[in-house]
């Protein structure tokens, strides 16, 4: 298959570059420095210029494909949140949808990609979510709430031009090299590891393997549409991730990094590690999806299998 990546040198996607090009298919990535991308992403990935908040899409690079996969947007964990910050966030992902859909419409139906999948976030049920949640629940409230919703909205408009959209709400993605996990590596590494807060709010996370298993099955299978949670079946509290974690490296976990440090430290930015969402994947276990790794003790034993 032909299939385009945007947002391909991001940790997410050069494990997806990876998995689909073992696969053999055809890969293209959209990037801002083809040569930066050449050195981090495997052989024989295509890459084509696009710098998407000045530019238009390249036609060429996206018509005829299978699948468009749309991962960019500036690091959500990197920095306060300081409103020149969430501007950049807001416009790294809204802008850069609503550029990618246009450049859709302008294509003849008859080469219009098959299938758009975008990512978006758990963060779209708000904080704390009391009970479990599945894509049929409503909307939260607070800037990574809203910053979903405007961005599947842009997304959803693919729909209209007859493209079978996919919205992922991707939940914490746990892999070695990148993401949230990574950064909790070195405090138990160093005997420093403990849960954030109280330990007692929701995490719901994923493993990299499977994610990028979820993102290849939904390319595949037509009924996959509209949103989808990339969480594993079993969310946890911060206090079991971050003990499992200790158990998976051989370390404990016993120093807890209080809420109002971080808040203190980090603003708003903070309640992305001091709340959470019981986010469950009940569309995906319905069209059959099976999880590679639905426990966090399979998962971390995969990603940490001689360590402890």
């Amino acid at each position: 298959m032909k299939i385009v990546i945007i947002g391909g040198t991001g940790f997410i996607g050069k494990h997806l570059c990876r998995r689909l090009t073992e696969l053999h298919h055809d890969v293209t990535v959209l990037a801002r420095n083809p040569e930066t991308a050449q050195k981090v992403l495997p052989e024989p990935i295509r890459l084509s210029t696009w710098d998407p908040l000045k530019f238009r899409v390249p036609e060429k690079a996206i018509k005829g494909a299978d699948a468009v996969i749309n991962l960019a947007g500036a690091p959500i964990a990197k920095g306060r949140w300081t409103q020149s910050r969430k501007q950049i966030l807001r416009d790294s992902r809204i802008n850069t949808t609503h550029r990618l859909v246009k450049a859709f419409s302008n294509l003849p139906v008859t080469i219009r990609p098959k299938v758009l999948i975008n990512a978006s976030g758990i963060g779209f049920y708000g904080l704390d979510t009391p009970h479990y949640v599945g894509e049929t629940a409503n909307p939260g409230k607070g800037f990574l709430s809203d910053l979903c919703i405007q961005w599947e909205k842009e997304a959803c408009k693919a729909s209209d031009y007859g493209i079978r959209t996919i919205c992922l709400r991707i939940g914490m993605v746990l892999g070695k090299d990148g993401g949230a996990l990574q950064k909790m590596l070195l405090p138990f590494k160093v005997f420093l590891g403990g849960p954030i807060g109280d330990g007692t709010q929701p995490v719901s996370w994923i493993h990299i393997e499977d994610l990028c298993r979820l993102i290849e099955t939904s390319i595949k299978n037509d009924t996959f549409k509209g949103p989808i949670n990339a969480c594993s079946p079993h969310t946890v509290t911060m206090d079991e991730f971050c003990r499992t974690l200790g158990k998976s490296l051989g370390r404990s976990s016993w120093l807890p990094i209080p809420a109002l440090a971080l808040k203190i430290g980090l603003g708003e930015m903070s309640t992305l590690m001091t709340h959470g969402q019981k986010a469950v994947p009940a569309t995906a276990q319905k069209l059959g999806f099976a999880f590679n790794y639905p426990s966090l003790d399979l998962a971390m034993n995969n990603l940490f299998p001689n360590t402890a």
